[in-house]
C-alpha cells in the first residue's frame, strides 16, 4: 500500500526499472544476441558479432538480463537459462520480440490518447512496425493450438487434417498468425478478413512471401458484414478487437459461417493470472476496443446466439481465457 510520497515514487521506480528489464530482453532478441547465447560466450565475442550494439549496452543489457535469471555468468563467458532458451528459436523468437515491442509502443499510444494527442477509438493503428509486432505475438498460438486443444475437440484433427479444410481468420491483421496455421496444417485453406487497409496491404506482403497466396483468401469487410454460409471448420475471433454493440451480431455470423459441428475460438481478456495480470490485460482490452467479458458473460452471449458445447479451457496465465464453442451438428440453426 502507498502510504506516502516517497512509497510511492520507490513504486514507479521499480516499475521503471521493469521497462528498462522488457527492453534488455527485447535488445537481446532483436539483435540477435540471444541466438548466439545458446553457448558460453565472452562480452568480446559477442560484442565482435553483434554490429548493432555498442560493447556498453550490450554489458548492460547482459547484467540486467543476468538479474532477472534469464542468463548466467560463470567466469566472465554468458550463457542463457535453459528455460528461457527455446525463445532464442523460432517461432518463440518472433513471438516474443513481438510481443516486447507491441507492448512498449501501445503504452505510449496510451499515454498519447490520455495527452490528447492521439485516439482511444480501439484498434485502428497504421503503424506498420506496430502491425507486425502485434501480428508476430500471435504466431506462438497455432503450435499451443495444435498440440493441447485439438485433442480435445472432437474430430477437428481429422478435420484440419483433411483436404479442403477451411479456417476463418477473423481480424486478420498482417496475417501471421494465418501463416502459422497453413504451416501447421498443409491442406488449410484460410479466409482472413479485416475493415482495414494498412494491416491487409502488409498481410498480403507477408502471404506473397511466405508461397501462400493460393491457400489464403483476404478480404476487406467488418465480421458483421460475413455472407459464407455452412463453410468453415474453425473460426478465430478475438472478443477484444469487437465493439461491445456488434459482438453478438458478429458471432450470428460466424455461427452461420460454420459447418455442422465446426469450432469457433473465442478468447476473453482480462482474467487470467494473478491481479496484475489480470488488470492490466483488461487496461489492453478496452483500450483495443472490445469489452471486457467474465467466463459466465462469455458463455451466456455463446449460448444466447445458438453455440453449442461452450466450455472454458484451462491454460496458461500468459495466453488469455480462451472459450469454444461448437456449431451444431444439425444442418439447420
Amino acid at each position: 500500500m502507498i502510504k506516502t510520497p516517497i512509497d510511492m515514487r520507490l513504486f514507479t521506480q521499480d516499475l521503471t526499472a521493469s521497462v528498462w528489464t522488457l527492453g534488455a530482453i527485447g535488445a537481446l532478441l532483436e539483435s540477435g544476441l540471444v541466438v548466439l547465447l545458446h553457448e558460453p560466450r565472452s562480452l568480446e565475442e559477442l560484442a565482435t558479432r553483434c554490429p548493432t550494439l555498442s560493447k556498453g549496452l550490450i554489458e548492460r543489457c547482459l547484467a540486467v538480463a543476468a538479474a532477472a535469471g534469464i542468463v548466467t555468468v560463470n567466469d566472465g563467458r554468458y550463457l542463457i537459462v535453459e528455460g528461457a532458451a527455446p525463445f532464442s528459436q523460432q517461432p518463440f523468437r518472433s513471438a516474443l520480440q513481438g510481443d516486447i515491442r507491441s507492448t512498449l509502443i501501445q503504452s505510449m499510444l496510451l499515454l498519447d490518447a490520455a495527452a490528447g494527442k492521439g485516439s482511444d477509438a480501439g484498434w485502428r493503428y497504421t503503424d506498420p512496425v506496430l502491425l507486425q509486432a502485434q501480428g508476430d505475438s500471435s504466431a506462438l498460438f497455432p503450435p499451443m493450438f495444435k498440440m493441447n486443444i485439438v485433442p480435445a475437440l472432437g474430430n477437428l484433427a481429422a478435420r484440419l487434417d483433411a483436404p479442403g479444410s477451411r479456417f476463418l481468420d477473423i481480424g486478420v491483421g498482417v496475417a501471421a498468425f494465418t501463416i502459422a496455421m497453413c504451416r501447421i496444417w498443409p491442406n488449410l485453406q484460410v479466409v482472413g478478413i479485416d475493415p482495414f487497409d494498412a494491416p491487409l496491404a502488409i498481410a498480403r506482403e507477408n502471404i506473397k512471401q511466405a508461397d501462400l497466396v493460393h491457400r489464403i483468401e483476404l478480404r476487406k469487410i467488418a465480421a458483421q458484414d460475413l455472407r459464407d454460409e455452412g463453410v468453415f471448420d474453425l473460426a478465430w475471433l478475438p472478443s477484444f478487437f469487437i465493439p461491445a454493440p456488434v459482438l453478438s451480431a458478429v458471432l450470428d455470423r460466424v455461427l452461420i459461417s460454420l459447418n455442422p459441428g465446426g469450432w469457433l475460438l473465442f478468447p476473453i481478456g482480462g482474467f487470467v493470472g494473478d491481479d496484475r495480470q489480470r488488470t492490466g490485460f483488461a487496461l489492453a482490452n478496452e483500450f483495443w476496443g472490445g469489452p471486457v467479458l467474465y467466463i459466465s458473460e462469455a458463455e451466456a452471449l455463446l449460448k444466447q446466439v445458438g453455440f453449442k458445447a461452450i466450455r472454458a479451457l484451462p491454460g496458461p496465465p500468459v495466453w488469455p481465457q480462451l472459450l469454444v464453442a461448437q456449431r451444431g451438428t444439425s444442418p439447420a440453426i
